[in-house]
């Protein structure tokens, strides 16, 4: 059963942008070459045709999962089949192709559909009108009581030291936005760093309040992401993602940026190669240490400067040996702590594949290794100096499977300074499986963590308490009727939090639809699991 989750957690992932989630780069169900692909590119003709081009670039089986989905809804009969009708008609007119090149598959417009085809208006309504339809089919409840859904937005959640909400705010972000980091600024207020689906990196600034005060996006035409953000020494801000605005053709660069308080941009990095940066900190000399992987799928740590030049860079873990999800500088010795997942590995294998932390002096040389055979790499994996200094030890926080179980849970497990575990906690949350997205130690003997727990309906956004030996002491649900999501979390100058992520259960252009129904948080699950993977740099299936 642990094999089919992981099978399920590339397959869904296709479908699960077009039903009312955040999400990133489309999966085929089914690769169209029979060897595995390391990286997957759509054409910008393809993204520019619609907001809703996921649905346009399916495989045959994909699309037979779509008008599926469609005739699951609870619109009426004759609806549905106008629905399939006018999707197949928007298929047939804007063929796509999977064109595979070594290990670049790439989907493009077939050229019968013409030079850079953009959809109408009307097609676009379409295919938007479609979405809900898929999302109302997750819905359905034999009760038929109504609840509102909305279109997808940007979150934040204020809370005090007790988890207890103080306030939430919205913030528009299209279909596709995903929230990858938040953080407390000098004055108060907040800023998130996110991403407006397949085209830009976002930069959205507000109050103490939650208002929003500004918001930019960066990057070139191509696909650009944020997916970490850290405050620097003299005020400013870096944020480390990828893009694809280089000057070599159909590649993708590891991409580092500062932004001033305003959100002007100081200096923009690139590092080529086909890589991600997934993860930052700040080095005690003002620089940066930075970690991601390659085109290779080698976990990769780079040093630069303040200024964002590079001083070193080196591959940890062997061959193949994954991603860096998380990276600290530890202040103690200069050196650094770095966690290395494989989810290709098990989703490969069908078994659950270990988190590895390895510690490395100040030039990148791992001084030890730690496997946490407990922890599955398959999901993310956070990494935080326990208050008190590295001698005491870090916090590694992810996920694992459950003996009976097929969806993951949270672990989290104290790893002394020297390697050693000193405990190893799996809570239980109250609702249902839970995958951990962010976590902090905001004083010594208390953490925090949030996530998102599926349980028979539309899931909801947690924020999980702790004290210093991994013991629950409190536990919060947030959300409404539709799909919530808290995917970043940072600790707040008051002594409470500030949690970010994506709901529908909030915001503007709400519209009818059935409330929760009973059997969908395990589909729900498997789906978010694997966006998360996909989020966190995942390129082959």
């Amino acid at each position: 059963m642990r094999r089919n989750f992981l099978v399920i957690l590339c397959i869904l992932a296709l479908i699960s942008v077009a039903a009312p989630a955040a999400a990133e780069t489309p999966r085929p169900a089914e690769s169209p070459v029979e060897a595995p692909v390391d990286r997957l590119e759509i054409d910008d003709a393809v993204k520019q045709a619609s907001p809703h081009y996921v649905m346009l670039v399916g495989t045959d089986d994909e699309r037979e999962n779509l008008l599926g989905y469609i005739d699951r809804s609870p619109r009426s009969a004759e609806e549905k089949e106008a629905m399939k009708e006018s999707l197949c008609e928007i298929w047939e007119k804007y063929p796509v192709v999977h064109e595979t090149g070594g290990a670049v598959t790439r989907i493009a417009f077939d050229p019968a559909a013409g030079e850079n085809p953009v959809l109408t208006d009307e097609e676009n309504a379409v295919l938007a009108d479609i979405s809900r339809a898929m999302a109302e089919a997750f819905a359905t409840t034999p009760t038929g009581a109504q609840a509102t859904w909305y279109d997808l937005s940007i979150w934040l959640v204020k809370t005090d030291g007790q988890g207890n909400e103080a306030w939430n705010r919205t913030y528009p972000g299209g279909d596709s936005a995903d929230v990858a980091s938040v953080l407390q600024m000098d004055d108060g207020g907040y800023l998130i760093a996110a991403n407006t689906g397949f085209r830009d990196a976002l930069l959205l600034r507000t109050d103490a309040d939650g208002n929003e005060v500004w918001r930019k996006t960066y990057g070139g035409p191509d696909w650009d992401t944020a997916r970490a953000v850290v405050v620097t020494g003299d005020g400013n801000y870096v944020v480390a993602g990828s893009t694809g605005w280089t000057p070599e053709k159909d590649t993708r660069s590891a991409w580092l940026f500062k932004v001033a308080p305003d959100g002007r941009e100081v200096w923009s990095r690139t590092f080529p190669g086909d890589g991600l940066f997934t993860t930052v900190d700040l080095t005690g000399d003002g620089g940066f240490i930075l970690g991601g992987n390659t085109g290779t799928d080698d976990a990769w740590l780079v040093r630069v400067d303040r200024e964002g030049f590079e001083k070193w860079n080196r591959f940890i873990g062997g061959n193949g040996s994954g991603i860096v999800d998380s990276v600290i500088s530890t202040p103690i010795d200069g050196g650094y702590l770095a966690a290395v997942r494989n989810p290709w590995e098990a989703a490969r294998s069908g078994t659950a594949a270990p988190v590895r932390v390895f510690k490395t002096d100040s030039t990148g040389e791992v001084l030890w290794t730690k496997t946490l055979d407990e922890m599955d790499g398959g999901t993310g994996a956070v990494l935080l100096e326990v208050p008190g200094g590295g001698a005491v030890g870090y916090l590694v926080a992810g996920g694992a499977f459950r003996p009976e179980n097929d969806l993951p849970g949270p672990c989290l497990i104290k790893v002394g300074g020297a390697g050693n575990v000193a405990w190893i906690v799996t809570p239980e949350i109250p609702g249902g499986a839970l995958l951990v997205t962010s976590a902090v130690a905001p004083s010594p003997g208390q953490y925090a963590f949030t996530g998102t727990v599926y349980a028979g309906g539309p899931h909801d956004g947690w924020l999980v308490l702790l004290d210093h030996t991994g013991n629950v002491t409190s536990s919060h649900s947030f959300g409404g009727d539709a799909t919530d999501g808290i995917s970043a979390l940072a600790a707040t100058a008051d002594g409470g939090y500030i949690l970010a992520g994506t709901t529908r259960s909030f915001g503007e252009n709400g519209w009818a639809a059935p409330a929760r129904a009973p059997g969908f948080g395990a589909f729900a699950a498997t789906a978010a699991c694997g966006i998360a993977l996909l989020r966190r740099g995942v390129r082959r299936g």
